[in-house]
């Protein structure tokens, strides 16, 4: 079975959560991909030593400020919701950076390993068959939380929505996946309704581009967290 981890984002505290990344690349046998927010000499040569990427992508996101804040003035306009503090901008960056990593990639895996620099693991583990998307407890938000996820590379397209960000935030809910919400999720009239007129929240459009492209997934206790 043939494996690779992809990570993306910003520095953060990988000087913390290092260490724990490798040993887990090193125990599952993982081929490296980094996308990484930075331009700093530093940090750029840490993720090398540390990781020994097979390729590796760093940018300054301020290139590509004024595209995420014309996405998320686009969205607001089409989808107009009440005033809230969700960062369309932001994390369009987040998923843009994801997309530049999984891009990278230019052979063909059985499973991808999706993982932040700032991911802290409470012991190292192992898997071995994978046949749908694991993706932790930790920060789902009786949602689906998008820190951490293990997938068959299959499902990584949708996993990696970058392409679909835009559209997914100046639409609103299919009906399919209103139902889902309602008669599967259990997620109760009053949350269906405060992300529909209130959120631009990354957690449910992660969610709603899964279920809409009927990617299986399972939301389990990985031993994964932010490290602060």
């Amino acid at each position: 079975m043939k494996k690779c981890i992809v990570l993306s984002g910003q520095y953060r505290t990988f000087d913390k959560t290092k260490e724990n990344i490798k040993k887990f690349a090193e125990a599952n046998e993982l081929d490296v991909y980094c996308h990484l927010w930075s331009l700093d000499p530093k940090e750029i040569d840490e993720v090398k030593y540390t990781l020994s990427p097979r390729a590796i992508l760093c940018e300054d996101w301020e290139k590509y400020k004024e595209t995420f804040e014309d996405i998320e003035n686009r969205a607001k306009s089409a989808n107009p919701k009440l005033p809230n503090t969700d960062k369309i901008a932001a994390n369009a960056s987040m998923n843009f950076g994801r997309k530049r990593a999984f891009e990278l990639i230019q052979e063909k895996y059985d499973v991808l390993i999706y993982c932040r620099y700032d991911i802290a693991f409470q012991y190292v583990f192992q898997f071995e068959k994978i046949d749908v998307v694991y993706t932790p407890l930790e920060q789902s938000y009786n949602l689906i939380s998008d820190i951490f996820a293990i997938m068959p590379f299959e499902y990584a397209k949708h996993y990696f929505l970058y392409d679909e960000y835009e559209r997914l935030h100046s639409t609103q809910f299919e009906r399919v996946f209103e139902d889902y919400l309602r008669h599967k999720k259990n997620y109760g009239e009053d949350n269906i309704s405060k992300h529909k007129h209130e959120r631009y929240c990354p957690h449910m459009t992660l969610l709603r581009n899964l279920v809409m492209n009927n990617v299986p997934f399972s939301i389990v206790d990985l031993p994964v967290s932010l490290q602060r």
